[in-house]
């Protein structure tokens, strides 16, 4: 996928990770995923997967970015989890999609405790990193039944597209091996 949106053959890119805090643990080979200086646009990509489901976000630079996208599952008790709190299950789900995908998008992960704000009149939830300044926006992606997932970026007017592949439904994929 990042082949085709780069203009090079598939296998081309060479991907590393990212250290968001090297002064503290040097090249440890953590962090997340980034392209290999090459050829080829810098693009900010971001991928997670639950259940029968993947989100791949791609934005152009300086356009950070992060997804995710988590199963609902049938109970989960939101009150034990800090970043979320007391919240009903799908309400519980789409808050915590918000927080992994801000945490994906400033490339720390869960180690920075992040608050997401309540939807704004422009439909986009504001969420603030602590310690941090910046404003990052959620957008809520359309999932399949049962699924929910966000994107975060730092670009309040980011246009977010949402495109299915393949074409047939994730039930026709669950246990599928190609």
């Amino acid at each position: 996928m990042l082949g085709g949106y780069l203009g090079v053959a598939p296998g081309l890119p060479r991907f590393t990770r990212r250290c968001p805090e090297p002064e503290v643990c040097g090249d440890c080979g953590r962090g997340r995923p980034v392209l290999v200086e090459g050829p080829w646009p810098d693009l900010g990509f971001s991928l997670s997967h639950s259940g029968a489901a993947a989100l791949v976000g791609v934005a152009e630079e300086p356009g950070a970015i992060g997804v995710d996208v988590e199963r609902l599952r049938a109970s989960f008790d939101w009150s034990r989890v800090p970043a979320v709190g007391e919240q009903d299950r799908i309400t519980g789900f789409r808050t915590w999609t918000a927080v992994e995908a801000v945490g994906k998008a400033a490339g720390t992960g869960l180690r920075t405790p992040v608050s997401i704000d309540a939807r704004g009149p422009d439909g986009l939830r504001r969420a603030h990193r602590s310690g941090d300044s910046s404003d990052w926006y959620v957008h809520d992606v359309d999932c399949p039944d049962g699924y929910v997932g966000c994107v975060a970026t730092a670009i309040p007017e980011a246009v977010v597209s949402v495109f299915s592949w393949p074409s047939y439904t994730l039930s026709q994929n669950v246990g599928r091996v190609e």
